[in-house]
């Protein structure tokens, strides 16, 4: 059973309000105009049985959703022999550790590394239109049912 509500109508973003990433893909995600849940870290703490589930989710271990880069942490030279404790204990106190947001859309995790990867979440309406001459008016509605892209 997981601890994240999944619905195939809403898309959750877990973002850090103190990445330069996290806040632009929750633009992206608000100007789309769907059903959205955001949740900011540095706001709102997870649980920890959560993160297991993110983790899980996007099919890495709970270190490599965190970025040891590019933050203002103190340098931290072992984590390679961190536990999973750790690491729960480390972005608890360093939500800027989370710097690529987690969307998920029904069973769909994805980690997001760009403002576009986000854009798979949304209805993609463009590959079943066909090419018009020129001084034919163009299709505007969708073509194809039932297609997703991610």
């Amino acid at each position: 059973m997981s601890v994240i509500s999944t619905d195939e109508n809403l898309l959750t973003l877990v973002y850090s309000s103190k990445s330069h990433l996290g806040k632009q893909v929750l633009g992206y995600v608000q100007g789309a105009g769907d059903d959205l849940r955001s949740i900011d870290i540095a706001e709102t703490k997870l649980g920890h049985a959560m993160w297991v589930t993110l983790a899980d989710g996007v099919g890495k271990n709970l270190g490599e959703l965190f970025s040891l880069d590019n933050t203002e942490t103190p340098d931290i030279e072992d984590s390679d022999s961190f536990e999973t404790d750790d690491w729960l204990k480390l972005i608890d106190n360093n939500p800027e550790l989370l710097q690529n947001p987690i969307a998920i859309k029904g069973k769909t995790f994805k980690q997001v590394t760009s403002r576009s990867e986000v854009l798979q979440f949304f209805d993609v309406d463009s590959a079943g239109l066909e090419k018009k001459n020129m001084g034919e008016d163009p299709t505007t509605s969708s073509t194809t049912k039932g297609e997703s892209f991610i």
